[in-house]
């Protein structure tokens, strides 16, 4: 040990030692943090980390040596065969990407980092080789030995420490104690030779200069090692913010997820409170039915005896006013009898159980017949009812009774909301496509912003207790609903103080004739 402190003090300048263990602990640690991301990588990545850590940790090696060689006073001239020395750094760099290659295998980073320790031993040796000097050179075995003991030693302890402890610490544990066993090596094996003069040897032209190489040596380390250091701190960066980023991708994708949770609890609640609904109306539909058959009966009962009492079938009835309280009762009873006739139609379309009995139509015939069958209701509310059918309408596909209780109730409306001295017109027209058939009046008219509530069961444009016109707010709503039952539509135009338009379209499907002009 005081042998080999006594060579640095004594044999070397102290500038040049303290250069090359500050390029030996700069390279140490660049190569610490490439094995590190090496570890940290897979498949082409960790062959690029691991040939940059072993190209770096070469040259560092290479440098640290040749500057340490400078700073070498034999007192005789001293030059460098140039091909050695090249071939010096191919093996301090060869040998310890295949060791750092081996830390990451199997075999493990203690035999791995045994491997760089021979390469820095083989570095040394070689660049030894190549240097030229008038003299002979003595060696002492043991110092030898020793060198490589420390060199090989060490180097397994810092790649232990480097590969199996984690973070920064890590790389400069490794880094540091890797830096003790290339410089303890080098020196060692610098306190194992003595030069003895001879002038008998003559130096070579052919040889480095040691200011040139000292400069080049120096310059190329730096560099190489500056770049390595640059590309390991700039991938740290980048996998710092990928994991970064990767760390925000799963807090996202862990949102998500419990949103997707939260969407599905959701939907499933929905689909329970849509089944209960449907349930709901089911038996509401059923309810309904019933109860519309129930109330028919009674009622058919009281229509029909109160036309009996009308007609005085049994004899008179002794007073006019008793002959009024059965028309009316007679005309409510109709009246009511309507009423649960449509809701039981409701009903039944709610339910899927209104079934269409088709068969082929005359729709011109159809609509002049029930034209007929209003045209009292017209005369006793003072409007004029008139029609207006295109010649040769084409026969329709339908059920006879649901079309004409969709034109009946279209018809009762209007008269209903026309005053008197006004108009009602039905016009049915085709185009060889689709047939209309629109039920224009002059009454009263509906804002625009109060049609959709038409078309509502129950719906009432005119909501309050005392208003004019009476009915349950069924018939557009049935109208409609028989419309789509054909595969039709209603459509509703309508202004306050100029009248309604309601128009039913059944589809070019429903056409079967076309009857030709005689």
């Amino acid at each position: 040990m005081f042998h080999v402190i006594g060579c640095i003090t004594q044999q070397h300048d102290l500038r040049f030692v303290v250069l090359a263990g500050v390029l030996c602990l700069f390279a140490s640690f660049t190569a610490m943090t490439m094995i590190t991301r090496a570890r940290d990588s897979q498949g082409r990545m960790r062959i690029f980390w691991i040939v940059a850590a072993g190209t770096v940790a070469g040259s560092g090696i290479w440098g640290t040596h040749f500057v340490a060689m400078l700073a070498y006073r034999a007192g005789i001239p001293v030059g460098y065969d140039m091909n050695l020395t090249l071939l010096s750094i191919l093996i301090a760099a060869a040998v310890s990407s295949g060791g750092f290659a081996l830390t990451l295998s199997r075999v493990g980073p203690a035999i791995g980092g045994a491997i760089i320790g021979m390469a820095i031993s083989a570095m040394h040796y070689e660049g030894m080789e190549a240097v030229r000097v008038p003299a002979d050179a003595i060696w002492s075995l043991s110092y030898v030995v020793a060198s490589v003991i420390i060199g090989v030693v060490l180097s397994a302890l810092a790649m232990h420490i480097a590969l199996r402890w984690r973070g920064v610490r890590a790389s400069v544990t490794g880094a540091g104690i890797f830096t003790l066993a290339i410089c303890g090596m080098h020196f060692t094996a610098m306190a194992a030779v003595v030069y003895r003069p001879d002038p008998l040897i003559a130096m070579p032209n052919a040889v480095l200069d040691p200011g040139s190489l000292a400069i080049a040596v120096a310059a190329v380390a730096i560099l190489i090692v500056a770049l390595g250091l640059i590309g390991a701190m700039l991938d740290n960066h980048l996998a710092n913010r990928a994991s970064s980023e990767a760390t925000r991708l799963r807090a996202h994708i862990t949102e998500l997820e419990e949103t997707k949770l939260a969407l599905e609890a959701t939907s499933a609640r929905l689909s329970s409170a849509l089944e209960a609904a449907a349930a709901a109306s089911q038996v509401k539909s059923q309810f309904l039915a019933t109860m519309s058959h129930e109330l028919r009966t009674p009622l058919n009962a009281v229509i029909g005896f109160s036309e009996i009492l009308k007609m005085e079938s049994f004899g008179p009835l002794g007073s006019d006013r008793y002959r009024e309280y059965v028309k009316d009762i007679a005309n409510s009873g109709a009246h009511l009898l309507s009423l649960i006739n449509d809701i039981l139609d409701l009903s039944r379309l709610d339910a899927a159980q209104a079934a269409l009995e088709e068969d082929d139509l005359d729709f011109a015939k159809l609509i002049s017949e029930t034209v007929r069958m209003v045209r009292g209701q017209a005369e006793a509310a003072g409007v004029e009812l008139s029609e207006h059918i295109q010649s040769n309408l084409p026969h329709v596909r339908g059920d006879r009774r649901r079309i004409r209780q969709v034109l009946i109730n279209l018809l009762s409306n209007a008269i209903k909301f026309t005053p008197a001295k006004g108009s009602v017109r039905v016009s049915a027209t085709s185009d060889g496509g689709e047939i209309a058939v629109a039920v224009t009046d002059t009454g009263i008219g509906i804002a625009s912003e109060d049609i959709p509530k038409a078309f509502e069961r129950f719906g009432q444009v005119d909501g309050r207790l005392s208003r004019r016109y009476e009915g349950m707010g069924l018939g557009l709503p049935l109208a409609k609903q028989l419309m789509e039952l054909h595969g039709g539509r209603l459509e509703l135009a309508s202004a306050p103080t100029v009248g309604t338009r309601v128009t039913i379209i059944f589809p070019a499907e429903r056409i079967v004739e076309i009857r030709q002009v005689a």
